[in-house]
């Protein structure tokens, strides 16, 4: 029993002495490590790079590269933090030099500017990368059209009563000229309206052109705006004219009169008359060509009411009388 007891307390008492080593071994560690993070060393580190003050009439092309290599001294705390906590630079590409078939930035030479940039007793002694080629092209803009990409499927009975109106009509877009010169228009997002009734009025996003990333649009969106309504048919006779005869001919046309069977919206029925059209037949179709024996109409004039004509009969025959 006394050796048991014995044992135990040797163990305890050695459990002791090994806890005081430990002890003293992580404390002289931690000092040297701070001896050490206190000195001053140089070290090659990664930059995140972001470019400011690009010149207003020019504009980048490709993306530039975005991770620089430089030279850094100082501390080797300030060191550790700035491998934990990635900083990011600012290239001003204000001093931007063209070259003979490019533009370039030398980073050295923004050494201030860039040391400025950094926190703590950290210097930045150089950049690795000792010339950055920047792919610029002439900045231009240019007023296009808007294209509409709309398309309609109306309820039964139902159409516009005009064109779709769109706010803006026609935007300016700006970009490099290689890509602005091929772009003759700007179409909207593609939208299909199912069993439309009433009136149109919404916003419809716009879209770039591909392989046009570099374009901007001085809209993004435009607004669409249309009066829809209930369509009715209505008809009238009109008495046939000939126009473009000769003085010295006469012309005897047959039938006297043509049937006009139109289209218009509900609410402005009551607006259309035997005055809301004009349709001619022209003798220079038969002096063109001697060989018609038939003329067909041309509509002269046309209210905007007025969504679709049919003519009847859809030609007409002619005696010539001298």
């Amino acid at each position: 029993m006394n050796a048991a007891a014995k044992q135990a307390k040797l163990s305890l008492k050695n459990n002791r002495k090994f806890k005081i080593f430990l002890f003293f071994l992580i404390l002289t560690s931690i000092i040297w490590l701070l001896i050490e993070l206190s000195k001053t060393y140089t070290s090659t580190v990664n930059f995140k790079v972001e470019y400011r003050n690009l010149p207003k009439d020019k504009l980048l092309q490709s993306k530039p590269i975005v991770n620089l290599e430089g030279v850094l001294k100082g501390p080797g705390f300030s060191l550790l933090k700035h491998n934990i906590i990635h900083k990011k630079l600012l290239i001003n590409l204000k001093s931007i030099t063209k070259g003979e078939r490019t533009y370039y930035i030398l980073p050295n030479n923004q050494l201030q500017n860039l040391n400025a940039q950094l926190t703590g007793d950290i210097e930045l002694l150089r950049i690795l990368n000792d010339t950055i080629f920047i792919d610029l092209g002439l900045n231009i803009s240019k007023k296009v059209p808007v294209a509409s990409n709309v398309s309609i499927d109306f309820k039964l009975g139902y159409n516009l009563t005009n064109e779709l109106k769109f706010s803006p009509d026609s935007i300016v877009i700006t970009g490099p000229k290689n890509n602005i010169d091929s772009i003759k228009e700007i179409q909207t997002k593609a939208i299909s309206l199912k069993d439309i009734y009433k009136n149109i009025d919404l916003d419809i996003a716009l879209i770039l052109p591909p392989k046009t990333s570099n374009v901007q649009l001085s809209e993004t969106k435009i607004h669409v705006k249309a009066e829809v309504d209930k369509f009715t048919e209505g008809r009238f006779l009109l008495p046939v004219e000939v126009i473009n005869v000769p003085d010295s001919l006469k012309i005897n046309p047959f039938p006297k009169e043509i049937e006009v069977i139109y289209q218009v919206g509900l609410s402005n029925f009551n607006k259309i008359n035997k005055n809301s059209l004009s349709i001619v037949f022209d003798y220079k179709q038969y002096e063109n060509d001697s060989l018609v024996k038939y003329l067909t109409p041309v509509i002269k004039q046309k209210s905007e009411f007025i969504a679709s004509i049919k003519i009847n009969p859809r030609q007409i025959e002619f005696l010539i009388q001298k």
